[in-house]
C-alpha cells in the first residue's frame, strides 16, 4: 500500500513540477516579449526627441527677422530698403494699362481687357 501512495505522490509531486514549470516558462516568455517591446518604444522615443529638437530649432528660425524677411521677398516680392527690385517688362501688365489710359477707355473697360 505504501508503494501505491508513494506512486501517487509521486505522480502528483510531477504535475507539480510540470505546472510550475510551465507557468515558469510562461512569464519568461512574456518578460521577453515586454522587454522588446520597451526597447522598440525606446527607439521610437529616440527618434520622437530629434524630431521635437529638429522642430524647435525650426520654430526658433521662423521666429527671427532673417526668416521673416526671406519669406517676405520670396512669396511677396518684397526687397530690403535699400534694395531695387527690377521686373521684366510686361510682368504686371504695366504696358497694357498705360496702353489702355491713353486710349481714353473707362475704367472698368480697361479692367475687362486687362483681365480678359
Amino acid at each position: 500500500m505504501s508503494t501505491i501512495v508513494a506512486r501517487t505522490l509521486k505522480f502528483v509531486l510531477l504535475f507539480f513540477l510540470i505546472f510550475v514549470i510551465v507557468s515558469l516558462l510562461k512569464s519568461t516568455i512574456s518578460l521577453v516579449e515586454k522587454g522588446l517591446v520597451v526597447r522598440k518604444e525606446q527607439g521610437d522615443l529616440g527618434k520622437l526627441k530629434e524630431e521635437n529638437q529638429r522642430l524647435k530649432a525650426w520654430l526658433d528660425y521662423i521666429k527671427t527677422d532673417d526668416f521673416l524677411e526671406q519669406e517676405a521677398r520670396n512669396s511677396l516680392g518684397l526687397t530690403k530698403e535699400e534694395s531695387v527690385l527690377i521686373l521684366p517688362e510686361g510682368v504686371l501688365g504695366q504696358k497694357e494699362i498705360a496702353e489702355n489710359a491713353l486710349s481714353g477707355l473707362s475704367p472698368w473697360r480697361q479692367w475687362w481687357e486687362l483681365l480678359f
